[in-house]
């Protein structure tokens, strides 16, 4: 399974999810604590608040009225009571105890206050008897087996225990024992929530915004492979203005080079053109001459000079200035090797389903042709097949000659090279038939290969051409 994406689009749309994630994150660790911190606050100002009222209350109302104040004011979280004694033996809070005693009026010596956590003891056990004994009534019954419930289950916490004794005028002791609520991490789903929401908004806008910028990347590089198999395609500058020059620059280049190509084929049709009429002079003076051995040697000659001129003229056009269009490349062998077989050449073609593709039909004809005749030259006979794939078809031409050794299979394209080292055209040739071949399929973005024939005997010359 590939994770990391091949497309540039996709790529960013991931990198930029890793870094909002990690993002937020940060934010969240940086936010929670702090979060977390005022609402710890928060909570801690209101219990100090309602011990503040609850004091205010009990020591100026009636001892016989005091128990009911106290059982109004008491929760799961929230324990007050009136004893003789205090409840802290020391004051461990100097801060919550002046500001009590500032609240209040009272004394700094008569308010003593703590912050500690007790693992066993948050909610001391030691008065849950008395305070039964005290709400004998079935609705605070029920309240304390809840509290106690509440209390079993969070013991494993054990969250800071707040402890506040304050002298009243009677000569006891207001004592209070609170835990303030823990802060909720609701806020944490609605956080994720968003942060989901940001991720698929901000993707889907890249992935889109991408996608916008990269089209005329996608319409260049088919661009590049369409100038690749000799066509002329012209791209519209659009985009971002970094684009727009890439785009321009290709169009430019496109431009050049078929100057390039329209001078080279201008200049190459008049050289043979100039070539052709001195050639042509000298024939008609030697045929001219008395009929003898030296004529004759002088018009061989001749025509070798003309053929080698114009084969050379053939190579150096390599790519022809034929059209692309799309044809039939399974009707185009099956018409070339009808043509060869009425010439008396050994050729077998095997049937093969249409085959559509773009090119040069008469460039492509050209060199299948070439390659056909050097195979029934060499090979005595050529098996012609036509196989496709999804993105190439592929015509494999096999003889039964000789074959070529391992070593001058790349040779053999090179212009003018002959496995046949003599200067007779009979036997070796011009040595241009495969290098004209082989220009003309890379042409139009493909090429040939040789290889060994069938259990290693004769040859075997694939042609490859895009579909």
């Amino acid at each position: 399974m590939r994770l990391w994406p091949r497309r540039a689009g996709g790529q960013l749309a991931l990198l930029l999810i890793l870094v909002l994630l990690v993002a937020q994150i940060i934010t969240i660790v940086i936010l929670a604590g702090e979060r977390q911190g005022a609402l710890r606050s928060a909570s801690l100002e209101h219990v100090l608040q309602r011990v503040a009222d609850g004091y205010t209350l009990a020591d100026t109302t009636d001892p016989d009225r005091q128990e009911r104040i106290l059982r109004a004011l008491s929760s799961p979280t929230l324990r007050l009571s009136i004893d003789p004694a205090p409840y802290l033996p020391e004051d461990r809070a100097s801060g919550m105890t002046r500001r009590l005693a500032d609240e209040l009026g009272l004394p700094v010596d008569q308010v003593r206050t703590a912050m500690e956590a007790d693992e066993d003891d948050c909610l001391p056990d030691r008065d849950d008897h008395r305070d039964r004994e005290r709400h004998d009534d079935e609705h605070h019954e029920y309240e304390e087996h809840r509290d106690d419930d509440d209390h079993r289950d969070e013991r494993h916490e054990c969250q800071p225990v707040l402890g506040v004794s304050l002298a009243l005028s009677s000569g006891q002791w207001f004592n209070a024992r609170a835990r303030p609520p823990a802060p909720s991490w609701l806020w944490l789903k609605a956080t994720l929530t968003s942060v989901g929401i940001t991720a698929v908004l901000l993707t889907l806008t890249l992935l889109l915004a991408v996608r916008r910028i990269l089209r005329p990347m996608n319409e260049l590089s088919r661009a590049a492979h369409a100038f690749g198999r000799g066509e002329k395609v012209r791209i519209p500058e659009k985009g971002p203005e970094d684009v727009r020059e890439v785009t321009r620059a290709f169009n430019q280049m496109q431009d050049q080079v078929g100057r390039a190509q329209e001078d080279r084929a201008r200049l190459l049709a008049a050289l043979a053109h100039d070539l052709r009429t001195p050639i042509t002079s000298m024939r008609l003076r030697v045929e001219m001459l008395p009929e003898g051995e030296d004529r004759d040697r002088l018009l061989d000659s001749l025509r070798e000079m003309q053929h080698l001129a114009e084969a050379t003229l053939d190579f150096i056009r390599g790519s022809t200035t034929e059209q692309h269009r799309r044809y039939d490349l399974a009707t185009l062998l099956d018409s070339l090797c009808s043509d060869l077989q009425e010439m008396g050449l050994a050729v077998h073609c095997e049937d093969s389903p249409r085959c559509v593709v773009q090119g040069q039909p008469e460039a492509v004809k050209r060199a299948l042709r070439n390659l056909i005749e050097n195979a029934v030259n060499y090979g005595e006979q050529a098996e012609v097949t036509l196989e496709t794939t999804d993105s190439e078809a592929v015509v494999t031409i096999v003889d039964q000659g000789p074959g070529i050794p391992e070593a001058e299979l790349e040779r053999v394209f090179e212009p003018f090279y002959r496995l046949e080292h003599s200067r007779s055209r009979e036997t070796g040739g011009a040595g241009l038939g495969l290098a004209i071949a082989r220009t003309l399929i890379r042409g139009m973005g493909g090429d040939i290969r040789l290889g060994a024939g069938p259990n290693g005997q004769g040859l075997r010359v694939s042609v490859t051409l895009p579909m």
